[in-house]
């Protein structure tokens, strides 16, 4: 395995490269898109017998992305094809997540379609009952975007330091970043060089997940400690009002996760979402 380890993490090379997992991360542009396309917002693929997803009270849930994983490298445990969608509640300042209950999913909906249709004629084109607004507080975009998703090659990633587990997978270097943050002097610089070098501000699939407050398996969530990351869209914002602007409040991150077993039978429906914010 081939990583540009910076220097100053060179003595816990051994055991940076053993927490590596292979993760695809992508990118965002503003393009036009099939309805099968892997795409964040815009519309989803739906065949015409297919029912919208709704929230518990009979509203439409707020489309937030779909993967087609025959357009992304392959991943271990991951589907070769088939398409991935998420929806979530836009009329939810939660997003629909319960914060009591992260496996109550009754607000926020993960369909898996194993074959997929390449005839638009043969799809749901009209979405028009499906209604949101940028007043709403459960949308982290403009309802009206829609993002291209651009899926690098899959490569090795280090465990971030947001991840629960960081100081029992490395743990030489743990105590080497946390005894550096109890100088008085300190400015951060080398836990930022980390989050760099383990790219952990990145949209991706698979891998491991960026939080900017704490990692929810990892405190008071004991039953959530075997999920691992599905799905990570970070907030994302261009200098023009018309390119990529995605907000999850201020400044955060929405992470899709599951149990490896769940993974591989496709068992989506069984994945929990949060987000977490400055």
């Amino acid at each position: 395995m081939s990583l540009n380890i910076p220097v100053e993490f060179q003595d816990f090379a051994d055991e940076i490269i053993a927490s590596c997992k292979p993760s695809v991360p992508f990118t965002l542009t503003v393009a036009p898109t099939q309805l099968w396309d892997s795409k964040v917002g815009g519309k989803p693929y739906l065949p015409r017998d297919f029912a919208y997803p709704n929230n518990p009270d009979g509203e439409p849930l707020f489309f937030l992305a779909q993967i087609n994983f025959a357009q992304m490298s392959a991943l271990p445990d991951f589907p070769s094809k088939g398409i991935l969608q998420f929806f979530i509640d836009g009329k939810d300042d939660c997003y629909g997540i319960n914060f009591d209950n992260y496996q109550d999913n009754s607000h926020y909906k993960l369909i898996y379609h194993a074959d997929v249709v390449e005839n638009a004629d043969e799809l749901q084109q009209d979405f028009d009952f499906v209604q949101f607004d940028e007043t709403d507080s459960g949308v982290p975009f403009p309802p009206n975007h829609s993002y291209q998703i651009y899926f690098q090659a899959a490569t090795p990633q280090p465990i971030t330091q947001h991840d629960f587990a960081f100081g029992e997978v490395v743990p030489e270097l743990f105590d080497f970043l946390d005894e550096k943050s109890e100088d008085d002097d300190y400015e951060w610089d080398l836990h930022d060089k980390y989050d760099e070098f383990s790219n952990s501000e990145q949209h991706r699939v698979g891998g491991y997940p960026y939080f900017t407050q704490d990692d929810v398996r990892g405190y008071g969530s004991y039953d959530l400690k075997d999920y691992v990351l599905l799905f990570q869209l970070v907030s994302d914002w261009r200098d023009s009002n018309d390119d990529v602007n995605i907000m999850w409040g201020d400044c955060g991150v929405g992470n899709f996760f599951i149990r490896p077993e769940d993974l591989k039978n496709l068992a989506f429906d069984k994945a929990f979402f949060t987000m977490d914010c400055c």
